[in-house]
Parts: structure tokens; C-alpha cells; sequence
């Protein structure tokens, strides 16, 4: 008998639900925040995709800000030179996580990025002059809903590298160790180290640092040559106005051949390779979100995808 009652009282129940709905405008139905952010981010990500730079700049609140210090048309500048420079360039981004403050949400990404470049029109040297992008980065990105919902006020960047290499540089390991974090106005040590180097090539290279800054600052290449066991190193001093830096090597492959009678030398340039580190001011990475209450509740969400945005 009991059996028989139920469905009777639950259908009771779902018509007094909408009801209520109908009559008082009240929306009973679950609300995650989190979804919403994500599908947020979804578009974000297709907009740079498409490279949509009007489109880009809708998800940006009017007042949004970098840890860098650049504002919405430093950013917007930067992506259009970015497409420029790189016709083919593609991204492979990734949402790790979501957190959200009531009004407020902090996403961690990750991406990788890829391009090809042609600096020779002659199609015989293409491949062999061909240059290849490979970068990757971390970064939070800070929102806050408002009216318009929500927008990206703020971003950081936790980790990023990039590498470019032409010619027999693309067949060569290569890597720029730095510090992760460095202090204000202290020295700290970058090191370059090689993999394996044909023995008939001359390596030489300049190690440097520079301030993170908008637009870019030029910076002195000095070059020295690369010892046999395929390593350089250097000793810089990080600047003492708390900005976050790039550490920088540039490498040059080179061949040197003699005529026969020993009079002439000719200096053959094969390959270079550029290299870009980021070396953050020590500080807290911690969220600061206009101190959110305390009864305020957190939720957060974990999210796997590696699919291609």
C-alpha cells in the first residue's frame, strides 16, 4: 500500500514546487558557480583562439590590471604584435582549477604554445632556415562578478619559458636554469648548459637579465664562447624596485672554414636560439581578495581537461 502512495505525494510535491515558482518568482533551481566560470573561461579561450581581439576585450573589466602592471591596451597591443610576428602560432590551454569567493574567483591555468616561422622566402632553405616556438607558462587569472557578470580584473603569472631556435639549433638540448623566486636588489646565478654540439661548430652565447616591463626594454648581448663541457654561467644582481624579470640567452651555432692557401676564413652562421625565463620577486602567492568574510563559503573544483581548448 505504501508503494502505491508515494508517487502520488511526490507528484504533489513537484507541482507545489513550481507553483511556488510561478507565484513568487522564486528560482529553486541549483546553482553552480563553478560551471558558470568555466564556461566563462571556455569562451575566453576561444576568443584567443580565433585570434577575436574585440571580442578579447569583453572579458576584461575596464579596470583590470597585471601583477606586470600592464592595463587592458598593453595586453591588447601585445596580442596583436604576438599575431603578427607569429601567423601560425597555436595554443593548447588547460583550466586546472576554480575557486570561488562569492563574488570573486581565482582560476589557475596552464597553456602551451607552438609556431612556426619562415625567416627565408628561398623554398630550397625554408626547412632548413625554418625557426621553431615552443613555449609554456602557469598563470591565476582573477575575476569578479558584477553587473555585466563576470570579467577578468587581474592576472599573475607563476611560471612561463619560452624557446626559439633556427637552423642546428633546433637538433640541440638546451637549458636556462634560474631561480624560481629571487630577492630584491640580490644577486643570483643564471646558468646555460648544452646538450651535445657537433665538434665542428663554434658555440657562443650571452647570458642577461631585465626588468618586466611595457614596452620592453632593450638589453646589452655580450657573448663568450661556450666551454667544451657545454656550459656558461653568470652572476647577475635582480633590481630593487620588487619587479618580476626575464632571464635571457641568446645562443649562436657557428662554423669557421679556411681557403686553401690559409688566407681567407669564412664564418658561417647556422643556427641561433633564443631563450626566456621568467624569475618572479619573492612575495606571497596567496589569494587577496578584499579580505573575504569568514562566513563567506569557498567552493572549489578541480578540473582534469586536457582537451584543446
Amino acid at each position: 500500500m505504501k508503494k502505491i502512495i508515494k508517487k502520488p505525494i511526490m507528484l504533489l510535491f513537484f507541482l507545489s514546487v513550481a507553483m511556488i515558482q510561478n507565484a513568487f518568482g522564486f528560482d529553486l533551481s541549483i546553482h553552480n558557480p563553478n560551471l558558470e566560470i568555466r564556461s566563462f573561461m571556455r569562451g575566453y579561450i576561444n576568443a584567443m583562439e580565433e585570434d577575436d581581439i574585440e571580442k578579447i576585450k569583453s572579458f576584461y573589466d575596464k579596470d583590470y590590471k597585471s601583477t606586470d602592471g600592464l592595463n587592458l591596451d598593453d595586453v591588447v597591443k601585445m596580442m596583436e604584435k604576438t599575431h603578427d610576428t607569429y601567423k601560425n602560432i597555436k595554443y593548447k590551454t588547460k583550466i586546472n582549477s576554480i575557486n570561488v569567493y562569492d563574488s570573486w574567483a581565482l582560476v589557475r591555468m596552464s597553456d602551451k604554445t607552438n609556431a612556426v616561422i619562415y625567416p627565408v622566402l628561398d623554398k630550397k632553405l625554408k626547412k632548413e632556415k625554418q625557426g621553431d616556438l615552443e613555449g609554456k607558462s602557469v598563470y591565476d587569472i582573477y575575476l569578479k562578478k558584477n553587473i555585466d557578470g563576470w570579467k577578468i580584473v587581474k592576472d599573475d603569472v607563476l611560471m612561463e619559458e619560452t624557446t626559439l631556435k633556427y637552423g642546428v639549433a633546433r637538433k640541440i638540448d638546451i637549458n636556462l636554469i634560474t631561480p624560481y623566486e629571487i630577492k630584491n636588489n640580490e644577486e643570483y646565478d643564471l646558468s646555460l648548459q648544452l646538450g651535445e654540439v657537433p665538434t665542428d661548430l663554434i658555440s657562443l652565447a650571452s647570458i642577461s637579465r631585465e626588468e618586466i616591463t611595457y614596452p620592453p626594454q632593450d638589453y646589452d648581448e655580450k657573448y663568450r664562447k661556450i666551454s667544451s663541457q657545454g656550459a656558461l654561467e653568470r652572476l647577475v644582481k635582480a633590481n630593487d624596485k620588487n619587479v618580476d624579470e626575464y632571464a635571457i640567452a641568446s645562443i649562436g651555432f657557428t662554423r669557421v672554414t679556411a681557403n686553401e692557401e690559409m688566407t681567407k676564413a669564412r664564418i658561417e652562421v647556422l643556427g641561433m636560439a633564443y631563450m626566456i625565463k621568467r624569475v618572479n620577486m619573492e612575495r606571497s602567492k596567496a589569494l587577496k581578495i578584499d579580505n573575504p568574510k569568514e562566513d563567506e563559503k569557498t567552493q572549489t573544483i578541480n578540473v582534469n581537461d586536457s582537451k584543446k581548448s
